[in-house]
């Protein structure tokens, strides 16, 4: 005669855990994101000054010059420069210059504040020498936007410009968000 099967809750967990392996490895396919130039122009320079990031030896700042637009008379991809100088802050390894060397996505959005989103290669020097596989990342908020026939000037809310930088180990070697305090970054609107 046979015994009747009898499941604990510990081997009916041991059981569900089993079966339930093969569904957590299958994951949902990434679609890598599109790395398409959408006519995207954004020139200009300013210095960003964040108070929390200055001390006895930083003074908080960073400066950025940045011209990037869209190679529409070839094959599409984006080209520039953008360039971090000045750069002395509190939290990172990297002080001084960071020059981009390549600029692999660029894409902007918004109408009345446009944001451009742009990421790519790059060099710099940190004490122990140069970065390896330096990459960045940066943002550019246009939020001022010059004044013309008023008579007074008119309250506004500053350029943002936000920047990340790794080393090939992904390691963070330098980054800051702050108010562009002197100078202006101009990002092109788009409709979409």
């Amino acid at each position: 005669m046979r015994k009747p099967i009898s499941f604990t809750a510990a081997s009916l967990l041991s059981m569900l855990a089993l079966l339930a392996a093969p569904l957590q490895a299958q994951q949902q396919p990434q679609i890598p994101t599109l790395q398409v130039c959408n006519q995207t122009v954004v020139t200009g320079g300013g210095l960003v000054k964040i108070v929390s990031r200055a001390d006895v030896g930083h003074s908080g700042t960073f400066k950025v010059e940045v011209e990037i637009k869209c190679d529409s008379s070839g094959p599409g991809y984006p080209t520039g420069v953008v360039r971090i100088t000045s750069l002395s802050m509190s939290d990172s390894i990297v002080q001084g210059q960071i020059n981009s060397t390549l600029i692999e996505q660029v894409t902007s959005t918004g109408k009345h504040t446009p944001t451009a989103y742009i990421n790519g290669r790059c060099t710099a020097q940190a004490p122990t020498g140069a970065i390896q596989g330096c990459r960045y990342w940066i943002m550019f908020a246009d939020n001022a936007k010059p004044q013309t026939g008023l008579p007074a000037p008119v309250p506004q809310t500053p350029d943002i410009i936000s920047f990340l930088v790794f080393d090939k180990t992904g390691k963070r070697v330098a980054y800051g968000t702050g108010p562009v305090v002197k100078g202006n970054i101009d990002v092109s609107p788009t409709t979409f």
